[in-house]
This record gives structure tokens, sequence and C-alpha cells, in this order.
């Protein structure tokens, strides 16, 4: 039997991402998701001259994953583009479809989300706005910045993450640099029918 869980603290820092006093719980480098972007030859290339960039971290506040409890977690995409495309997150689903909140703490970004059905979305994530994921959108978030983008999640704790689903499917829109900034282009095997 589990210990109750009781009310607690932690402090946000808003420049860096972390949280006080818990720690870094997760470190996704471009190895770890060379799988995820569009310019495979870009990926072996910089893999190949030992190159191995961090694409993001989290911290985690300690908050058990049981049912009824609320996650929360920062997570820090840092700046940089793999050919054309932009550090991201993998993306995921829920296992358990349920909502998501994002909070913008710092720097520039995209929000990236995908119902089962085809729709789509896309938010723009910066400091102070808020972008809500409903149940059963994939949400992949895109650091269009030249500094990181750092942002506060919440969401349940018996969710779930599928990130398989994506690894197969992809998103149908990719983010890339473009002459006059970001651009949403196309992804080459689109998923369902786009809707916006």
């Amino acid at each position: 039997m589990n210990p109750e869980t009781r009310p607690f603290r932690v402090a946000l820092d808003f420049g860096t991402g972390s949280l006080t006093p818990f720690g870094e719980s997760l470190v996704r480098r471009l190895s770890d998701m060379a799988g995820s972007y569009a310019d495979q030859a870009a990926v072996d290339s910089l893999l190949a001259c030992g190159a191995d960039p961090v694409i993001y971290r989290a911290y985690d506040a300690g908050v058990p994953h049981q049912p009824g409890h609320l996650i929360f977690r920062t997570t820090i995409i840092d700046a940089g583009t793999v050919g054309s495309e932009f550090f991201m997150t993998k993306g995921h689903h829920h296992d358990r479809d349920s909502a998501e909140l994002y909070l913008g703490m710092s720097g520039q970004g995209l929000m990236l989300m995908e119902s089962r059905e085809g729709g789509f979305s896309s938010e723009e994530l910066a400091p102070h706005a808020a972008v809500y994921v409903p149940p059963g959108w994939a949400h992949r978030t895109v650091n269009t910045g030249t500094e990181p983008l750092i942002f506060l999640a919440a969401y349940f704790a018996d969710a779930g993450h599928d990130y398989a689903a994506i690894e197969r499917s992809g998103f149908s829109r990719r983010v890339h640099r473009g002459e006059t900034g970001p651009e949403l282009r196309p992804a080459a095997a689109a998923l369902g029918e786009v809707t916006g």
C-alpha cells in the first residue's frame, strides 16, 4: 500500500525550466528520435560525425502515476534544426484519451495537434500563453525560436503515452525554417484528411 501523498510545493524557474526540489528526469538526444525527422540524410550526417545533440529534456514533479493524480512537468526544447526542420518533441497520443494543458514559460514555438480522425490544429506557444489539447488529439511541440522553448504541461497521471502510433504514422504537417520564418509544410506521407 502506498503512503498518502502529502501536499507539496515546487519552485518553477521560468528561465531554465527546472523544478526545485525535483530534478531532471528525461533527456532525449537526436539518436533517441532519429526516425522523427524528415531529412534522414541530415540525421545520419550529424550522428556519423559524432554529433548527438540534446533535443529536449524535462523535469518532473514527484507526483505518483496513479489515477486521481495530476502529473506536471516542465520541458525544455533546445534551439536548432535537423536539416531545415526545427527541434521538436517526439509527440504522442495518450493511452487513455484525456486532455492536457500547456503553459508557455519562455521562448517561441508551435504546438501541432492532430485528431485520430485527421483533424489538424497548430497553436503558438509563447510566454503567458496556454494551449489546451483535447482528449484524442496527438500533440507535438516545436521550438521555432533562437532560444530554448520552455513550457509547463499538466495531464492525468494514468493517461499514459503512446509514442508508437506517432512513430508509425507521424504528423500530417512538419515545421521547417523558411526564408521568412517558420513554415508548416505537408509531411511526405500525410495522416488522413487535413482539415486546418
